[in-house]
């Protein structure tokens, strides 16, 4: 686990609790739930056979949409995948004397894509008077639809671009943590030699932003704690991040803090 925050005496002054939520994220206890693993996961073959099919968000079979509490449009029609199937050759047989058994793979329709079901829209946090919206316009960001077939990814952001899964099971702490990615530079043209390199510790600075946004929000009860503290702990591997890392993280909050309230001058105004 890492080490105890402790602040550089040089160092500015540093809000209090800001200290303390980055000392919890980075010693408290933690405990991955099933945010990562609630879809079944293709193989690579399968998503190429889905992308065929037009695929371009997350896709579940009949019965996994109905353990997330989605049903599947009536008519709907099902994307195809592979599925493999045993069978026993007629004319060989093994060391036993039974037929020899050999696995095929048979295109069976079994997948349905999120547009292709309907449910109750996730309960959308409402952080007082902080909008996304007014977040995302007043940084330039953009908010672009998501394509990833995979529904374990929460969300992706690329050059000054946000996709948020449609069914991220914590949408706003992910939002959080793609823009601090995109505020701290990570997804700037030319960095992906640099975020593969120092991955670990661009993952510790976007989901730190995100764990002390959250809690700035004062939106704690729509993100797992637990869940974030794994996980900005295991992209550290016991290793305590510099203070260079640990002061960015605490100006990505602000910065992304700011951005979602109305310019103090249009207070004024109105």
């Amino acid at each position: 686990m890492a080490g105890r925050y402790s602040r550089p005496a040089a160092e500015a002054p540093l809000a209090p609790r800001m200290a303390e939520l980055m000392d919890e994220a980075l010693t408290a206890p933690g405990r991955m739930s099933d945010t990562y693993s609630r879809f079944y996961e293709y193989s690579f073959s399968n998503q190429l056979w889905l992308r065929m099919q037009g695929a371009r968000e997350p896709v579940a079979s009949y019965k996994r949409w109905q353990s997330l509490g989605r049903q599947v449009v009536k008519g709907a029609s099902g994307l195809y995948v592979l599925r493999p199937i045993t069978v026993k050759s007629k004319t060989e047989v093994d060391e036993q004397g039974q037929p020899k058994q050999y696995t095929k793979f048979k295109p069976v329709k079994g997948a349905f894509v999120y547009s292709q079901t309907e449910g109750e829209p996730l309960k959308e946090p409402e952080p007082k008077e902080w909008s996304r919206e007014r977040a995302l316009g007043a940084l330039g960001i953009k908010s672009v639809a998501f394509t990833d077939l995979n529904g374990n990814t929460q969300g992706y952001s690329f050059d000054r671009n946000v996709a948020i899964n449609p069914v991220a099971k914590y949408p706003l702490k992910t939002l959080l943590h793609e823009v601090a990615h995109i505020e701290a530079g990570h997804t700037a043209p030319g960095q992906i030699e640099q975020y593969e390199q120092h991955r670990g510790l661009y993952e510790f600075e976007a989901e730190s932003a995100a764990y002390l946004g959250m809690h700035e929000l004062e939106l704690d009860e729509y993100m797992n704690p637990a869940e974030s503290r794994s996980y900005i702990q295991g992209w550290l591997r016991g290793e305590t991040p510099p203070d260079s890392s640990i002061r960015k993280v605490f100006k990505l909050v602000d910065v992304i803090r700011r951005a979602g309230y109305v310019p103090q001058e249009q207070e004024e105004a109105a």
